[in-house]
This record gives structure tokens, sequence and C-alpha cells, in this order.
């Protein structure tokens, strides 16, 4: 089933690749062949800012750098954060339930300035990529943090605590339901859908922390300082209020995190969690990550949007010779 065209706009079919086949195609000297590949198949070659970070968090600077010229060739079409589509949602339920929320005049300036960094074909991160990846990857790990570290054991945490209270398999994603500890201004006390506790308690997280991307991209439009990230509205507005159908990828993160709580946890799993969010923008995905593509099926009778085709390649050179076939296949 194609992805809906209410979250893409394309001419060509669109091609997600995940990080390892871009590591395939680096170590199989294959950089050549899938550059001819974006130019001339039937799929437009997309990269995710997501596969770049993983790449520049490489302690490989020779790899590192051979994967950052690939990936930053304007051959492929750039993809904006997740952050920032998923905050551009959250800002659309926000617009439709809570609109009072909005500042009278929001920070357009800053917003346009920071979207123009990512969009940008001449200069912006793309290009600071190319030219500096030292410099850019200093600032991906200070930005980051061991945020990262922290998504993993979190994971592995969640893993331990389904196994060891009985579970041994996922239940049905629209079966699964969830309340809070203590009662909280807002919540009126039933279960509701697990994915809303975790996107509440993701976001306010990130947005009363400086620096967060959430934030920049969110706070522009919504003053997130005076007390709303503690009020009873915004945790009926996460609670009770929106609707999966508008915040799709806060159901798709949610998704694979709970379908990841019963397999083997990877330093890889949280980037996957970030990748996962891109899937609503592409028509295919192709990887050698057999648990992705599970997920991915796994999620796909609950999600709340059309979900891409998965393909599953081997690992090393053959999987960049069915790589490359797939991407002929009209």
């Amino acid at each position: 089933m194609k992805s809906s065209a209410k979250y893409k706009s394309r001419e060509l079919k669109l091609a997600l690749l995940d990080s390892n086949i871009w590591r395939y195609a680096v170590d199989a000297e294959a950089q050549g062949a899938l550059l001819r590949a974006a130019r001339e198949g039937h799929y437009a070659i997309q990269i995710s800012p997501a596969v770049v970070y993983e790449a520049l968090r490489l302690r490989d600077l020779p790899l590192r750098n051979r994967l950052i010229s690939l990936m930053t060739n304007r051959r492929f079409r750039r993809l904006m954060p997740e952050a920032y589509s998923e905050s551009m949602e959250i800002l659309g339920e926000i617009r439709r339930l809570r609109p009072d929320w909005l500042r009278p005049n929001p920070d357009s300036t800053f917003f346009a300035r920071s979207r123009n960094d990512w969009s940008r074909k001449m200069g912006g991160f793309w290009v600071r990529c190319a030219e500096s990846p030292n410099d850019e990857a200093q600032r991906v790990q200070q930005m980051e943090g061991s945020l990262l570290k922290q998504a993993s054991e979190q994971i592995r945490g969640a893993r331990k605590q389904m196994m060891e209270s009985g579970w041994k398999s996922n239940p049905p994603m629209d079966k699964t339901f969830a309340a809070l500890p203590n009662p909280v201004p807002g919540w009126n006390g039933e279960m509701v859908e697990a994915w809303r506790i975790e996107s509440w308690a993701g976001l306010t997280y990130a947005l009363s922390r400086q620096g967060n991307p959430y934030r920049d991209w969110i706070s522009p439009f919504v003053e997130v300082d005076h007390g709303l990230l503690k009020s009873p509205g915004w945790v009926e507005f996460w609670l009770h209020s929106t609707n999966a159908k508008a915040l799709p990828r806060q159901w798709m993160r949610w998704g694979h995190s709970m379908a990841q709580r019963f397999r083997r946890v990877t330093n890889g799993s949280g980037g996957d969690n970030q990748l996962f969010t891109y899937l609503l923008e592409t028509d295919m995905v192709i990887t050698s990550d057999k648990g992705f593509v599970d997920i991915l099926e796994e999620c796909r009778p609950f999600a709340p949007c059309p979900l891409p085709t998965g393909h599953l390649v081997p690992a090393g050179a053959p999987g960049i010779e069915a790589m490359l076939s797939i991407l002929q296949d009209p």
C-alpha cells in the first residue's frame, strides 16, 4: 500500500534507505552505482537527517567522511528532521483544539531561519556536513549528549518490565491501554490509549529543555514557559483530546517502542525509533534489519495512516545488488 499523498508530494516514487544500506554501499565502493540509480532509476532516493546523524557519530573518521560525502550528494532527496515534522503535526492540533495557546505575535523570523537551515540547497546543514564533517559531528554530539544512550536504556528497561510482568508477546496495539499511577489534573482517571501517555510525557520533557529541537520548532508559536506544561489543559490535550490521525508520527514512535520491548535491544534501537517517523514520507523502505521490517508489519494493521512497503535485503554486497535491482523495478 502506498503512503497517502497527504504526507508527501512527488513526481517519482519514493525510496527511503536505512543506515545499513548506506554503509554497505560505501563498503562495496558502490557509491557510483547508487548515484546512477538516483539519477536514472524509477525512485527518488531519500536521505533522512536521522541517518546522517548516525554517520556523524562514527568514530572511524575515514569511514564517516566517505559516508557523509555520499549522503550529502544533491542527487538524493533531503528530508526535514523528524522533530520538525512532528512539531508541525502538534501545532496543527493546537490550532484545531487550543488556539488560545498560540502567541498573538509568533517569532516567525526565528522559525524561518531554522527551517531554511534545513531546506536550502546552498549552505545550511547539508553543506556544513559536506564541507566540515568534524565541526558538525561535534555540534551533534553536544546537542544530543547522552540522549541516544538514555533511549536505549529506556527501551531495555521497558522490555525487562514487560518480561517480569509475565507478558510473552506484544498485545494488539489497538488494545493497549494504560493509566497514570497517580491522579493528575486534566486526566479523567480512566484508561487511555498508551501512545497518549508516552507522547504527553515525552513532549512535556522536550519542551521544558532549552535547546531541544521540539522546543525550537514549537516555542516560536506557543508560550511554553509560563505554566502551560503543568496545566490541566495540557494533560487533557494529550490524554483525551488529540486525534491519532492528526499525530501519526507520535503514534509511530510509540508503536515502534512498544514492539521493540519484546525484541533484542541494540545501540541502534533509538535511531530506528527516529527513522520510523519518516515512513509517512515514502513509498518503500529498504533495510537489511529484519527486526525493523517485522515491527513495520506489526504496526501496519493498527497505524493511523497508510505505511510504505518494507523490502528486506541481505547484508553486505548482496544487499546492494538487491537494492539496486529494486530501484530499477518500475
